[in-house]
């Protein structure tokens, strides 16, 4: 134990983070002196404190060992963050809004997973049982309707149109993000049908 190096600890900076800590005290002054040619600093108890975020704020270290608030984040850093967490933004709500029930006929038919498997399987066996057939179909408001084959692909047909549009208006709301050149450009950037 070196008592010299008591609430002493040796780190090595890397880009303003600690990259490895040890304990001055576990180690003897020709350890430290090796550790030091390494790179290593020496900093006390409060800048470790700070280091580590015990102090009511954020800290870098210096190469030199001089412990300092981080700056705020600039411009183009905000930017940076701002735009894939825009994009990925829009293309959420571009898949949430694929799946919302979609009227046609004065009905509203579900569109989610489970719904798009009972649609294809009415439709198969609806074809099977000829042109005129029809079936019991329970809309997205609990309503119930005669439903044709032709009348549930019309309800894939609309659904189609609007993922297409979707996606459209997705596209151009990207293209947006990608050229904004400020975090409020970014910001206002909407999925518009």
């Amino acid at each position: 134990m070196n008592d010299k190096r008591v609430n002493q600890y040796l780190i090595l900076p890397e880009a303003g983070q600690r990259k490895d800590t040890k304990l001055a005290v576990e180690h003897n002054e020709a350890q430290i002196a090796d550790y030091l040619s390494q790179g290593y600093v020496i900093v006390n108890h409060d800048d470790f404190n700070k280091l580590i975020g015990n102090a009511g704020g954020e800290y870098l270290i210096a190469d030199d060992g001089r412990v300092y608030p981080k700056p705020a984040p600039t411009d183009a850093e905000l930017l940076a963050v701002a735009k894939p967490a825009k994009i990925a933004e829009l293309k959420a709500e571009r898949d949430t809004r694929e799946v919302e029930p979609v009227n046609y006929n004065g009905n509203s038919y579900d569109y989610d997973g489970k719904a798009r498997v009972r649609i294809n399987a009415a439709i198969i066996a609806l074809d099977v049982q000829g042109a005129d057939a029809s079936i019991d179909w329970t809309t997205a408001d609990n309503a119930d309707v005669k439903v044709t084959a032709n009348d549930l692909r019309m309800v894939i047909a609309m659904i189609a149109q609007r993922s297409n549009a979707l996606h459209v208006a997705y596209r151009a709301a990207k293209d947006k993000v990608e050229a904004a050149t400020t975090v409020a450009e970014v910001d206002a950037v909407t999925l518009n049908l």
